[in-house]
């Protein structure tokens, strides 16, 4: 649960930091110090997609994991109704 928490905070900062690279104007680049700011939404990016890529392991986990036990009950079901 505490992962999902952090995730949805690093959603959150994800969104403000690209609002704040969206209020800056071309004519800002030369006195706004912007690169801290793609830094820090490409490191929330990051953590973001490594948190997805892990659930979808898990995700794919599961699903190998059932059909699996699918597939045994279904081979015992059948081995018993040809008995």
């Amino acid at each position: 649960m505490s992962n999902q928490v952090d995730i949805s905070q690093t959603f959150q900062t994800l969104s403000a930091l690209l609002d704040e690279l969206r209020s800056m104007s071309n004519a800002d680049v030369l006195s706004a110090p912007y690169h801290p700011t793609i830094e820090a939404a490409y490191a929330a990016l990051a953590k973001i997609e490594t948190e997805v890529d892990t659930l979808g392991q898990e995700l794919e986990y599961q699903h190998q994991r059932l059909d699996a036990a699918r597939n045994a009950a279904l081979a015992e079901a059948i081995r018993e109704s040809e008995k």
